[in-house]
């Protein structure tokens, strides 16, 4: 897996090269849109008792916090986008709100419902279940014809076995996680694209590896989440 790691990144710093200060750029107005529902929200008071105007916002903060949602969904694009080799583009950061836009919103939705129900188990199932629904974003992508809940099923499909390689590579960015807390956030920058962009090859990786397969369709939701 070591080897893997190694090539996997490399990739993505390859990809990356003269495509930095764009990505860069577009991190910046990525957190700034996500922000804007914060903005909303009341400000946080456990000996005060809420009013109906501090409910007010936080269900509109709530509220506005799902629409945006595909913003996420946006950015797996655009870094999938680059780890293929294309120029980063502002308007694939916001596709996905003009294709699928209510599929769009569903996924995040459902995928942050069963990783909060996972976690009222245990911490650890909450985790290992978040690395099995970590392909959706570039599966919808690739099968748009998959609804939301289909494809956090062959996003499940697809991890199967993998689970430990994805805990790997993120382990390996610790260093850069760090150099982004000391940098008071200026380093991720530079390291979250390159995350990012290192994990949607992860995603290539094993869609290439098992190309014959790709007919098969993770239609079997009900086999539980």
């Amino acid at each position: 897996m070591m080897k893997m790691t190694a090539q996997l990144k490399q990739h993505a710093q390859q990809m990356l090269t003269g495509k930095r200060w764009l990505l860069a750029g577009l991190l910046i107005l990525f957190v700034v849109l996500n922000g804007i529902p914060q903005s909303f929200a009341p400000p946080v008071d456990p000996e005060a008792v809420p009013t109906a105007a501090d409910t007010g916002l936080t269900f509109l903060s709530l509220l506005l916090t799902l629409l945006i949602a595909p913003l996420a969904i946006g950015w797996s694009w655009l870094v999938l986008s680059v780890s293929r080799g294309d120029k980063p583009a502002v308007s694939t950061l916001f596709e996905p709100f003009k294709t699928g836009y209510v599929k769009h919103v569903l996924a995040p939705f459902f995928m942050g419902l069963f990783i909060f129900l996972w976690s009222l188990l245990l911490v650890i199932p909450g985790i290992i279940k978040s690395f099995s629904y970590s392909l959706t974003y570039y599966i919808l992508r690739d099968q748009p014809e998959l609804s939301a809940l289909e494809a956090i099923t062959e996003s499940r499909r697809m991890m199967d076995g993998h689970k430990m390689d994805a805990f790997k590579l993120v382990l390996s960015f610790i260093g850069w996680f760090l150099l982004g807390v000391i940098t008071l956030g200026i380093g991720f920058l530079y390291v979250y694209p390159y995350f990012t962009t290192t994990y949607a090859t992860f995603y290539d990786s094993l869609r290439k590896a098992e190309q014959p397969q790709t007919n098969h369709v993770g239609t079997d939701f009900e086999q539980g989440f």
